[in-house]
């Protein structure tokens, strides 16, 4: 019994050690909304792997003293979780471009998907017009498992509150190249 346990978890394991290894990959879901009559557009991005990656030790081979410190710190702190997908984690992005002629602070309430209910932070964030802010990137450990993803977006803008579902899209076309007419991996000042 503890056999067979100890087999499923490894699976969960090296799905997540591999995505911590190979970091963040370029953008391959994309999708955006306006709110607030345009005032603010919130960007999802959803990128397969975690962080900057282990994959390269010093001196740009593999294997370096670096690495394996870092994976060894990885592997035995409490972030490293089971939760039993085979499905590779994702990074998730969710930026907002200050459309406006003034600064703006949105507190960001909701952000949900089938990829998780994630809590936000910072949950705030000032953007000087015609510029982008982000909150620290989220991770999913469920995968993704579709072409499309719904995600429930609510914001703040003073005392104004709006909530809108913004649909993730893949935009990588079979060679995991990006669609023609696909939108770009980030929102552009």
């Amino acid at each position: 019994m503890l056999f067979l346990g100890s087999g499923c978890a490894s699976t969960s394991n090296d799905e997540m050690t591999k995505g911590v290894i190979a970091g963040e990959r370029p953008v391959a879901m994309a999708g955006s909304g306006a709110f607030f009559g345009g005032r603010v557009t919130a960007k999802i991005t959803v990128s397969r792997g975690v962080g900057r990656g282990l994959g390269q030790g010093k001196g740009g081979g593999r294997g370096g003293s670096g690495e394996k410190e870092a994976y060894s710190a990885y592997a035995k702190s409490e972030s490293k979780q089971l939760l039993g997908s085979p499905l590779p984690p994702v990074t998730l992005h969710l930026i907002l471009l200050n459309a406006g002629p003034d600064e703006v602070s949105v507190s960001m309430i909701d952000f949900d998907s089938d990829l998780g209910n994630f809590v936000i932070d910072p949950d705030t964030v000032t953007i000087p017009p015609g510029r982008t802010a982000e909150p620290t990137p989220m991770v999913s450990q469920l995968g993704v498992n579709s072409d499309e993803i719904p995600f429930k977006v609510r914001l703040r803008l003073g005392k104004a509150s709006e909530s809108r579902t913004i649909t993730v899209r893949n935009i990588l076309d079979e060679s995991g190249k990006p669609k023609p007419g696909s939108e770009p991996g980030a929102v552009s000042p």
